[in-house]
């Protein structure tokens, strides 16, 4: 899928609209996406950082659309996530990068890294299996 056809997909979901999802870069093995800080994403209001939930929602989000192979395909299906949160996520936008590990005829395994400014800098890493269905 492009760039066009991922950001159409993720226009017509209401959660996806949510995180205000901006997709910059697609290819076969890789998706990179942005998403905005809102004030409605603030999981400690004492430092102002991301709530762990929509960091996780977000990498999640951009780990199942990078193993999609058709913009009309049928969701996949989680089947096992990890994610290990590296640093607060202060407010400013994420970028997410995910990366298909394997991709089978039934089965992905997809790796995603969030950061703010430095991708050297990771606010979070995780591990996502997918059921293709």
């Amino acid at each position: 899928m492009n760039i066009i056809e991922l950001q159409t997909r993720c226009d017509r979901v209401p959660f996806f609209r949510f995180l205000g999802i901006s997709i910059l870069e697609t290819d076969e093995t890789h998706l990179l996406a942005k998403m905005p800080f809102e004030e409605r994403f603030i999981g400690n209001p004492v430092l102002d950082t991301y709530h762990g939930g929509i960091i996780a929602s977000f990498m999640e989000t951009i780990a199942s659309l990078s193993v999609l192979d058709d913009v009309n395909a049928a969701p996949v299906k989680p089947i096992n996530l990890a994610v290990d949160y590296l640093r607060p996520g202060f407010a400013g936008t994420l970028t997410t990068r995910a990366t298909i590990s394997r991709k089978g005829r039934r089965m992905a395994s997809v790796e995603t890294l969030a950061w703010l400014e430095d991708e050297s800098k990771p606010v979070a890493k995780g591990l996502f299996h997918f059921l293709l269905v």
